[in-house]
């Protein structure tokens, strides 16, 4: 029978999914994220939200007093990869939350904990080396809540996410797409890279489904369990920038060469760059092209290209999702190429994508 549940992070893009999914099973859901953040989506789907920082001592205290009477906790909340000691504090709240009400934490972390994965597709009991700032807080997010349910008894279940995309986002795979459809509004063809490395991605809504399934199947009888969170079908990056192109409208220019070596090579030249040298003025000219293309008026903020999503691009990276489909859990979009589909779809429909260039008669 449906319960209640506590949703840490609802205004971010897994925790609002988190509220969806589990408000239209019939959930009661309570939500909270920092002062200051609208919730829109965790309110339309029926959600009570409340506003606390969870990094302080009184947020901790609100939080208990939140989850008193859930059957479960789930921590989606991320201060950030530059905010490593927010992010833990804000664990510890849920994880002393989720214990004062006698439930069990479900700790929403990330693949990126894995790094480059030595061992392909990439098992839960691999070992745990992530190659960038945010891999190595959500490992230190991770190993905080182990350490409560060694030391004090916290019972917890971790869902590990591959690149995940979805609505209301701007970052990641999303930004790509802002971008291919500035291309598109602007008649501008788009490169691909030949092959490629072979990357999982999961839709948003299907992590939420994916943490229903657990809270269903039981979370107390999955305690110290981790489960990879992805599709079905993971794409070389090839397939995966063609899904994003034809996704938005825009038109292939053709295929160009790639290596693994040269091309790390490049990321780590590039992740090394200075803000101010290449990725602040690439966003500023990004914000530019978004506002001409909205004739001054957005919809909303323009996309923000980030070093981390050429990280998570330049290596092999698919997931085994075994220990979860076991427990019933199939996803909806069962690849990229129909997810980014419909994302742009339903993008367009808002009126957040600008449309692709009239063709000349």
């Amino acid at each position: 029978m449906p319960g209640t549940i506590v949703v840490t992070g609802a205004n971010g893009l897994i925790g609002s999914h988190l509220c969806e999914a589990f408000a239209a099973a019939g959930w009661e859901v309570r939500a909270v994220d920092r002062p200051g953040t609208q919730c829109a989506a965790a309110r339309a789907a029926g959600a009570r939200v409340e506003q606390a920082d969870l990094e302080s001592p009184e947020g901790a205290l609100f939080a208990a007093e939140l989850a008193r009477g859930a059957e479960l906790v789930a921590h989606a909340a991320f201060a950030g990869a530059e905010r490593a000691v927010e992010s833990i504090a804000a664990v510890r709240s849920s994880c002393a939350a989720a214990l004062a009400a006698g439930a069990p934490l479900l700790l929403l972390s990330s693949c990126t904990v894995y790094g480059r994965p030595r061992s392909l597709p990439c098992e839960e009991g691999e070992i745990k080396a992530p190659v960038d700032r945010h891999g190595e807080v959500r490992w230190q997010v991770e190993r905080e809540a182990f350490l409560w349910r060694r030391t004090r008894g916290l019972r917890l279940v971790v869902l590990r996410p591959a690149l995940t995309y979805g609505p209301r986002q701007r970052r990641g795979l999303a930004a790509a797409l802002g971008f291919a459809a500035l291309a598109a509004h602007e008649g501008r063809a788009l490169w691909l890279p030949r092959r490629g490395p072979v990357v999982h991605t999961v839709h948003a809504a299907d992590v939420g489904q994916a943490a229903l399934v657990v809270a269903v199947h039981g979370a107390l009888s999955l305690d110290g369990r981790a489960f990879n969170v992805a599709d079905d079908v993971p794409l070389p990056l090839e397939e995966l920038g063609r899904a994003v192109i034809h996704a938005a409208g825009a038109r292939e220019a053709g295929r160009v060469p790639y290596a693994h070596r040269p091309a790390r090579a490049l990321l780590w030249l590039l992740r090394r760059l200075p803000d101010w040298l290449l990725w602040r003025p690439l966003n500023r000219r990004l914000a530019r092209d978004w506002l001409r293309a909205w004739k001054g008026a957005p919809p909303g903020k323009a996309p923000v290209i980030e070093p981390d999503l050429l990280e998570q691009l330049a290596s092999d990276r698919y997931y085994d999702t075994q220990r979860l489909r076991a427990l019933g859990f199939a996803p909806r979009f069962s690849s990229a190429v129909e997810g980014l589909s419909g994302l742009a779809l339903d993008s367009r429909a808002r009126g957040l994508l600008p449309p692709p260039a009239q063709p000349q008669s």
